[in-house]
């Protein structure tokens, strides 16, 4: 299966990087094929959302506003072969050098009524210290669209990332792009497969959005150049079929998981929504069976889909 199309394999990493360098970020439509962006959504499909299962789920953030699923490496074989892809690791090289670590990945999914702040992701969560705190390493981002985006898009202040180095914050106002930087916001609209590559140092947010039915899916990873800081990477070993010392590097092995897993997420922070609600509902019906008669018991759990063990 290919990943990448054959427009986007065409294109030298030197221009990327070279639009990355100027304006903050690069985009390219339909990057990637149909084939793989079908295999990463079933994948995401696959894992699903659970109570007490053990296994790698998504989870939801922002009472519902998100949904993440950030372990594609323990669960996607089609994410390991996207993110570790010649391509990618050529373009980091072009960009970094030698040295560079992946730092953070996820599938995402943004709802309708989020409302994000104009942000940079050039910020460390070190583990056991209370406030976050700003690196000095560069970074990159790599976003791509796996639905049609006309709505909520991705949106990056034009030239930000060479002047956002100055502040000591990460958070920026709406008053504030908007007095100071709204000729320079560009918006990102675009097919599935869009490939959008920027700077972490540029300031971006997702456009804000009242559709009660939008969903932007998205899939992320960030590269720095720094290699001792990274979120834990939880990786399926079965995935790895070749790999050498750039991979090695890249992946971080051997070397410590200095940040936490993004986003921090409990009980508290998922909806009452369709979904959570059906887990719930067959987990307090399977309680229920225990005082129902074996063959009703037996029917019931067919028609619900309730395994026998439960």
């Amino acid at each position: 299966m290919n990943i990448f199309t054959e427009n986007f394999l065409n294109v030298p990493t030197s221009v990327i990087a070279k639009s990355v360098r100027e304006d903050g970020y690069y985009k390219f439509e339909q990057a990637l094929t149909e084939d793989f962006i079908s295999n990463v959504q079933k994948d995401v499909g696959d894992a699903g959302i659970s109570l007490n299962n053990n296994n790698v789920s998504g989870v939801y953030f922002t009472h519902g506003n998100q949904f993440f699923l950030t372990h594609m490496l323990a669960s996607s074989k089609n994410f390991y072969d996207y993110c570790t892809n010649s391509k990618i690791i050529k373009f980091c090289k072009d960009i970094f050098g030698e040295k560079f670590r992946l730092k953070a990945l996820r599938y995402y999914e943004n709802f309708g009524g989020q409302q994000m702040m104009w942000h940079t992701d050039n910020r460390l969560y070190e583990k056991n210290k209370a406030d976050e705190t700003h690196t000095t390493s560069p970074g990159i981002i790599f976003l791509a669209y796996l639905s049609d985006v006309d709505d909520g898009e991705f949106q990056y202040i034009k030239g930000s990332h060479v002047w956002s180095g100055k502040n000591t914050h990460h958070d920026y106002t709406k008053d504030f792009i908007e007095q100071k930087y709204k000729n320079e916001i560009v918006g990102f609209k675009g097919k599935k497969g869009t490939i959008l590559i920027y700077n972490t140092w540029g300031v971006h947010r997702a456009k804000p959005t009242s559709n009660s039915e939008f969903v932007r899916k998205s899939l992320f990873f960030q590269v720095e150049k720094d290699i001792n800081h990274s979120e834990p990477i939880l990786l399926n070993s079965e995935f790895i079929t070749n790999y050498d010392e750039d991979i090695k590097m890249y992946l971080g092995f051997g070397k410590k998981a200095t940040n936490t897993t993004y986003p921090a997420t409990d009980i508290f922070t998922m909806p009452l929504n369709k979904k959570v609600s059906s887990i719930i509902f067959r987990w307090l019906l399977s309680r229920f069976l225990y005082k129902v008669p074996g063959f009703l018991r037996k029917r019931v759990r067919k028609i619900y889909n309730i395994p026998t063990n439960k």
